[in-house]
């Protein structure tokens, strides 16, 4: 009969390899992002038979979920410390604290970030969502953290909140308002449903921006100028969030800044394209010198539009022939047919692959081997892995604006406000429809870098440049915008506008000068209107399709997607001042 001072001793070891194999997986997810974990990388590291491992860990999902639980526990842990280290009883500090702590740590831990946010569909084969057991999604275990300070501001009467939620959305809101008051007893229990909607607003609008600085979907020409837009932006925001529950931007707050070394920042690069967050670094070859502007996505974007022939970079072109075959592009001979067959049949390969597996089953060897030729010949179409999933994204973006493109075209021509709603709806639709799509459009400028090549390296031709899908899709709303102008909506005058932001929204207009029938004198505050609902607009989707706002992907819960996008929509307008259009015609038969 085994005794405990048996026992204990190999306890003790399983522990230890256990977080030693969570720590080497942690390393390699910080490095290659999570394709590289496996547990034949993990076993090799920590010096173990790779089918050792599996008896601590059953499966890959299963170290995934415990290193998804590490990296988790860090987050949180980092900002309950940044909160606690402010002015006692300050609700607008402890607020402002949890704001900034939380967009550093994730700027400073891009891979890790991509985990917490991507992790039901990284773990698609795992038995349960990663979530907790209330399906209210990774991220709420850091926004619960505000709960407290938001419902004193209600209970003291700083606050009200008595505007009815749409009834669509009640259940959710009420389930998750009980989960609250569970882990807070100390909370009046009568908290309005009101209070958590406001909350969600405010998380949406900050969540939007970080997931465009974490993807690198905000560029500048360095990296430097990105901050201090990213920075000043983020200020605005929390201004503006605070304002939802009667507070102002509390002087005592003790904040570090979103991109500086510090514990749990990721070090003295945090933050700098080239440690970690992919950035543009300097335009690519055929590109205006500054690029599309700073904030170029969701209502934002109005930038460059792109053919489709010049949608890819010259090393990862997918089309015409390879440069040792001597042929044009253009050439129509029999052999540049069977090449462009083979093109076609290869990226309609890539896209069965990226929608049965997510992006890391689109591999070259698993598209040769799908359309029936060997790996290697497959190089002479597509510069590697990264030229591969470049060209996919490209596919996927052009899909992706079709459906939104027919979706306006349905709606009166001189109706912008129905032409907004519709399109806003149709790209809710089309990606929850094609979630691991979207999860390459969102997350793919820091998938598809190459290990080891920092992204200002790849834009100049060593492999594919920077990927801005949501530049391309917010492009469509540029003329929605400028209709809402021209008709009088409600614009912030240039000398009420946040004094670090207008040297970056100047920027962003002399940018924008190149686009077609795009006026010189387009005030900066509609500039900064469009940032503001951009911010929400992907804030609401990313959490939408990666699982983190409940399931409204099914067909059954249509009506709750309708009544998201109509919140959404009303934010939009109230910014804009425009009535809401009666006329709408939403499209639903998106697939």
């Amino acid at each position: 009969m085994s005794t405990k001072a048996e026992v204990t001793p190999r306890r003790r070891r399983r522990q230890e390899l256990m977080s030693t194999s969570i720590a080497t997986a942690r390393r390699l997810l910080a490095d290659g992002g999570v394709e590289s974990v496996t547990m034949l990388a993990v076993s090799r590291e920590v010096g173990i038979a790779g089918p050792a491992l599996y008896r601590y860990f059953p499966s890959r999902a299963d170290l995934l979920r415990a290193t998804h639980r590490d990296v988790l526990d860090e987050l949180v842990a980092h900002v309950r410390a940044a909160t606690t280290r402010q002015p006692a009883g300050d609700r607008a500090a402890a607020l402002q604290a949890l704001t900034y702590a939380m967009f550093g740590w994730c700027v400073a831990h891009p891979r890790e970030f991509d985990l917490l946010l991507g992790g039901d569909l990284r773990l698609a084969e795992a038995d349960a969502p990663v979530g907790d057991e209330g399906g209210n999604g990774t991220f709420y275990e850091v926004a619960a953290l505000t709960f407290t300070a938001l419902a004193g501001q209600w209970a003291d009467g700083a606050a009200r909140f008595d505007e009815p939620v749409r009834p669509e959305l009640a259940p959710e809101l009420a389930a998750r308002r009980d989960v609250l008051l569970a882990a807070y007893p100390d909370v009046p229990p009568g908290a309005p449903l009101g209070l958590l909607a406001a909350g969600r607003v405010a998380w949406q609008r900050t969540f939007g921006l970080l997931c465009m600085t974490v993807y690198g979907h905000i560029t500048e020409p360095d990296g430097p100028v990105r901050r201090g837009y990213i920075t000043a932006l983020l200020d605005d925001l929390t201004a503006r969030n605070l304002a939802l529950f009667g507070l102002g931007v509390s002087a005592a707050a003790v904040v570090d800044p979103v991109f500086a070394s510090g514990p749990g920042t990721g070090g003295p690069d945090a933050g700098r394209p080239d440690a970690g967050v992919p950035d543009a670094g300097a335009p690519a070859a055929g590109t205006p010198a500054h690029g599309p502007g700073p904030a170029q996505a969701g209502l934002t974007g109005v930038g460059r539009a792109e053919t489709r022939e010049g949608a890819y970079p010259a090393a990862a072109h997918p089309a015409g022939p390879h440069p040792a075959d001597g042929e044009s592009p253009s050439a129509t001979g029999r052999r540049a047919r069977l090449r462009r067959a083979l093109l076609e049949e290869s990226l309609a390969s890539a896209r069965r692959l990226l929608d049965e597996h997510g992006a890391d089953g689109v591999t070259m060897q698993a598209v040769a081997k799908d359309v029936g030729i060997a790996a290697p010949g497959l190089y002479r179409y597509f510069d590697g892995r990264p030229g591969l999933l470049h060209a996919t994204h490209q596919d996927v973006v052009d899909e992706l604006l079709a459906a939104v493109e027919d979706a306006r075209s349905r709606q009166p021509a001189d109706d912008p406000s129905a032409q907004c709603h519709a399109v806003v709806h149709a790209t809710f639709r089309w990606c929850l429809a094609h979630r691991n799509e979207y999860d390459l459009l969102m997350s793919g400028r820091l998938r598809i870098s190459r290990p080891g090549v920092a992204a200002a390296e790849e834009s100049h031709g060593s492999g594919p440049a920077p990927l801005m899908a949501l530049e391309r899709v917010g492009a469509v709303f540029a003329p929605i915008a400028l209709a809402w102008w021209r008709a009088g909506c409600r614009v912030i005058p240039d000398d009420e506008l946040p004094p670090a932001l207008v040297p970056h929204l100047r920027a962003a207009r002399k940018a924008m000068l190149g686009i077609p029938d795009f006026p010189p004198d387009v005030p900066l505050g509609l500039l900064h209107a469009m940032n503001l609902c951009s911010a929400r607009h992907w804030g609401l989707l990313t959490l939408t399709v990666y699982g983190h706002v409940g399931d409204v992907g099914a067909p059954e819960a249509a009506a709750r997607l309708d009544a998201l996008v109509l919140d959404l929509m009303a934010d939009v307008h109230e910014i804009f001042d425009r009535p809401v259009s009666p006329g709408v015609v939403l499209v639903r038969d998106i697939s």
